[in-house]
C-alpha cells in the first residue's frame, strides 16, 4: 500500500512483483506460526498462496502484452475460500470431545447467518449486465463465500470468546468481505481500474489474517454456547428463505438459496447423527443396567428403581437352595445354564411392568409397583420350583428357593428389610417369610448381603 500511496502509477515492479510478493510472505508467515494447530494454519497458509497465485496471473494479465488463461488465476481465488473456511472450522472442534453434533452446530449457524448476510451481498451487487452463466457464478460465489467466513469466525467468538486472534481474525475477513463487495459493485458498473486502492486493501486483509495467527487464542471450548435454539433458528430461517424464494422469486436474490439449501441439509446431518448418538447412548444405559448372563436387569438397576419406591410397593428377595453344589460338582456351565433356566421361568411368571433383576451369585430380586397380593406372588415363586431343570450336561436336577418378602410402609430400608426376611425364611427351612410376620428380635439377624 505504501507503493500506491508513493507512486500511484502502475508498474511491474510494485503491482505485480511487490504487491504479490507480500501475499507470498503472508502465507510463509502463516506456514511459520507455530502457536497455531497445523490443522488449521496449513489450510489458512494454502488459502493465502492459492490467493496469491491467483492474483499473480490476474497483475500479469493486466500488465503484459501476452496474457495467460484467465481459468487457473479464477481457480486460485476459488480455492481461497474452501481452504480458508477448512482452517477456520477447524477451530470449531474441541480435540478434547469429538463431539460431531457440536461442530455441525457450529456450521449449522454460520451458514445461517451466511444465508442472510447473502441477501444484503448479492442485493447490493445485482446488476448483471449480460454476464455469461461463468461470470455470473463467479459473482454470486465471491460474496456468498465471504459472508460465509465472516459468520463463521462469528461462531468461533460465540464458542469460544473475544480474544486477540478472533479479533484481528474478524477485522480481516470483514475487510475483505467488504473490497470484494465494493469491486464487485464498481466492476459492475464499469469503475474498477486495476491498480485502485481495493487492490490494496484486499493485501491489508491477507496480512491481518498471517497476524492473527501469531496471536494467543482462547484455550477454553464453550460446548455449550450456541445451544440447540440458535441451530434451529438457523434451520428455520433458511427454511423461510427458500420459501420465499419459491413462492416469490423476484424478491430474494437466487443466489442466497445455496447457503440456504446447505444450511437445511446439514440440520438433517445433524438431525441423523443425534438420533444415532441417543441410539448408541440407549445402548450403553441399556448394557450397564442389564445382567450379561441372564439378560435381566443387574443389581444397579434394581437399587436405582428401589430409591424410587411408593407406599405399598413391594419388593421380594429370591436365593436359590442347592445351586452351589451344581455349580460345584457338575462346573459354570451347568451353574449358568441353571440360573438362566430359572431367570427365564420367574420371568414368565411375572408381570412385564415389574422390575425383574438378578443381584448377583443366584440370588435375584422382584419390585412390585403398586401393590398386590404378595401371598400370592410369592406362592407363584414357590410353584415355579416344584418341578425339575432339564440340563444339557447333567439332565434332570431339582431346587427349591427361599423368598423374602417386604412391603413399603414409610419405614425405609426396604431391600434391607426383603434381605433379613430371606435369611429368616432360609435359616427356618421355610420356603417364604414376610418382615411383616418376624418376630421383634428378627432385626438383629445377620442380612443376607453381609454374609456373601
Amino acid at each position: 500500500m505504501g507503493v500506491r500511496l508513493v507512486n500511484p502509477e502502475i508498474s511491474v515492479i510494485g503491482d505485480l512483483l511487490l504487491f504479490n510478493l507480500v501475499a507470498l510472505l503472508a502465507s510463509i508467515s502463516v506456514f511459520a506460526a507455530r502457536k497455531t494447530a497445523s490443522s488449521t494454519r496449513i489450510p489458512i497458509a494454502l488459502a493465502i498462496l492459492a490467493w496469491t497465485s491467483g492474483s499473480t496471473i490476474s497483475s500479469w494479465n493486466a500488465l503484459m502484452e501476452n496474457p495467460l488463461p484467465e481459468w487457473p488465476s479464477d481457480l486460485g481465488y476459488l480455492l481461497f475460500y474452501p481452504l480458508l473456511f477448512f482452517g477456520l472450522v477447524s477451530a470449531l472442534k474441541d480435540p478434547r470431545s469429538g463431539n460431531h453434533i457440536q461442530l455441525l452446530d457450529s456450521l449449522i449457524i454460520a451458514l445461517g447467518i451466511s444465508s442472510i448476510l447473502s441477501i444484503i451481498a448479492l442485493t447490493a451487487t445485482a446488476a448483471e449486465l449480460g454476464l455469461s452463466d461463468y461470470e455470473l457464478f463467479l459473482k454470486n460465489f465471491y460474496p456468498i463465500a465471504d459472508v460465509l467466513l465472516v459468520a463463521t469466525v462469528l461462531v468461533i467468538i460465540i464458542r469460544s470468546g473475544l480474544d486477540t486472534r478472533n479479533l484481528v481474525t474478524f477485522v480481516a475477513l470483514a475487510l475483505f468481505t467488504l473490497i470484494d463487495i465494493l469491486f464487485l459493485i464498481q466492476s459492475s458498473s464499469g469503475s474498477y481500474r486495476f491498480g485502485s486502492l481495493i487492490d490494496s486493501g484486499w493485501l491489508i486483509a491477507l496480512i491481518l489474517l498471517a497476524e492473527s495467527q501469531w496471536q494467543r487464542t482462547s484455550e477454553r471450548i464453550k460446548g455449550s454456547s450456541h445451544p440447540l435454539f440458535g441451530t434451529v433458528i438457523a434451520a428455520v430461517g433458511s427454511g423461510l428463505i427458500i420459501a420465499i424464494e419459491i413462492l416469490r422469486p423476484e424478491r430474494l436474490p437466487s443466489g442466497a438459496m445455496i447457503p440456504a439449501f446447505a444450511t437445511l441439509t446439514l440440520a438433517f446431518v445433524r438431525m441423523s447423527l443425534a438420533l444415532i448418538e441417543a441410539q448408541r447412548l440407549n445402548e450403553v444405559t441399556i448394557l450397564a443396567t442389564t445382567d450379561e448372563l441372564t439378560g435381566l436387569a443387574n443389581r444397579r438397576k434394581f437399587i436405582a428403581e428401589i430409591a424410587t419406591v411408593e407406599r405399598g410397593d413391594i419388593v421380594i428377595l429370591i436365593d436359590l437352595n442347592g445351586f452351589k453344589p451344581i455349580n460345584d460338582n457338575y462346573g459354570h456351565g451347568a451353574g449358568d445354564e441353571l440360573l438362566r433356566q430359572a431367570a427365564l421361568r420367574l420371568s414368565r411368571t411375572f408381570d412385564r411392568d415389574w422390575t425383574f433383576a438378578r443381584l448377583g451369585g443366584d440370588e435375584f430380586g422382584l419390585l412390585v409397583r403398586g401393590g398386590g397380593s404378595k401371598e400370592e406372588i410369592a406362592n407363584s415363586i414357590v410353584a415355579a420350583f416344584s418341578y425339575p431343570f432339564q440340563l444339557t450336561a447333567v439332565g434332570e436336577m431339582r431346587i427349591s428357593a427361599s423368598i423374602g418378602v417386604a412391603e413399603e410402609d414409610g419405614r425405609g430400608e426396604l431391600l434391607k428389610r426383603a434381605d433379613l426376611a430371606m435369611y429368616s425364611a432360609k435359616r427356618s427351612g421355610q420356603s417364604i417369610a414376610y418382615w411383616s410376620h418376624l418376630a421383634p428380635d428378627a432385626t438383629n439377624l445377620s442380612p443376607l448381603t453381609d454374609r456373601r
